[in-house]
């Protein structure tokens, strides 16, 4: 608590944050953090509205209609709320989604982020921009252990071997230049593992195999894995992602100290084979088959690093996970499975 007041203290105030992709797993326990702290918050919506416990909040406006494919939404957001000035642009498909549809993607991502930034660029109040990177920015050549965000700025001809990541790339390279040419500007970004939570539905992303495995384990169903059995994967407990982001979201210019205001989000990582192990501890029944694993998911899998650097966002974020420990997180999820399946 005494950490928090001290970041309020010495940040800008922030009159008001938009959000895009605010109903997503990450966008709608962001939004709740920044409403809890007493920021005000717009969030950018297609159709879908946020949870019930959210919408009768004071500091929240929603504002439907809002789509990073039509720059005629983006524009008419920006000018009906001049007060913004910090903007989250969380609006991205999942790994395994993108490769099935990567032009799709690309207009969502890529040329949603430049329609993002030029109705920015007209707007004096509009300050930062905050991006959610991925590990699925790292290649073949990245560091297997403590990849940083770093590394990426530092590489940055290396090949993610996806669309996925090249269009995270892309996203990258227009924050920096846009910060850069429009003065007075920033731009920072998160590289997030991945997210472990207790939401009803979630997406077909590549490290979402865990919450289909506990899900399977729970309904007693053969779980087919779609990862390789001995390849480590880097995750986070979404409570923990949620405080790096909101850190990182209110932490003044001058406390970034990485390259571009980039820093890597570190939990957890482990193996399949890990994670069915302590499954089964606790439902000896589990069954699970990982023979000939193939596809987007598995082949993601081994491209991307074991784990992330958490040493940028200890010493400048004040940030260290709180669930660090694979059997604490199988308990929660295996605890919160029955509420899942309830609401299925």
């Amino acid at each position: 608590m005494r950490l928090l007041l001290l970041i309020l203290l010495i940040t800008p105030c922030f009159s008001t944050t938009l959000i895009i992709g605010a109903s997503g797993a990450i966008g709608t326990q962001l939004t709740k953090k920044l409403l809890d702290n007493d920021i005000q918050v717009i969030a950018g919506l297609r159709k879908t509205p946020l949870p019930a416990h959210l919408t009768s909040h004071p500091n929240l406006t929603q504002v439907f209609g809002v789509d990073c494919r039509n720059a005629t939404s983006i524009n008419e957001l920006f000018s009906s709320n001049p007060s913004i000035d910090t903007v989250w642009n969380l609006a991205a498909p999942l790994s395994v989604e993108t490769s099935s549809d990567p032009n799709l993607a690309y207009d969502v991502v890529v040329n949603g982020m430049s329609r993002i930034l030029s109705a920015m660029s007209v707007h004096p109040n509009a300050k930062i921009i905050l991006f959610s990177d991925s590990i699925g920015s790292y290649g073949s050549s990245s560091p297997r252990e403590g990849a940083s965000a770093r590394w990426l700025l530092d590489n940055p001809t290396q090949d993610p071997g996806s669309d996925y990541g090249r269009q995270k790339r892309e996203c990258r390279e227009l924050i920096r230049d846009w910060a850069a040419a429009v003065g007075e500007r920033s731009s920072r970004f998160a590289v997030i593992p991945g997210v472990l939570h207790t939401d009803a539905t979630w997406g077909a992303g590549t490290t979402e195999y865990a919450l289909d495995a506990v899900k399977a384990a729970k309904d007693n169903i053969k779980y087919i894995s779609s990862v390789p059995l001995n390849v480590k994967l880097p995750m986070i407990w979404r409570d923990d992602l949620i405080e790096g982001l909101f850190r990182l979201t209110l932490a003044p210019d001058s406390e970034l100290n990485e390259p571009e205001n980039g820093y890597a989000i570190a939990g957890l990582s482990f193996t399949a084979a890990q994670l069915f192990s302590a499954i089964k501890s606790r439902i000896p029944s589990f069954s699970y088959s990982a023979e000939n694993v193939r596809g987007p998911a598995a082949a993601f899998a081994r491209l991307w690093p074991d784990s992330l650097s958490s040493h940028e966002a200890e010493r400048d974020l004040k940030l260290k996970a709180t669930f660090r420990n694979l059997e604490d997180v199988v308990d929660l999820l295996l605890e919160n499975a029955p509420k899942i399946n309830e609401e299925l």
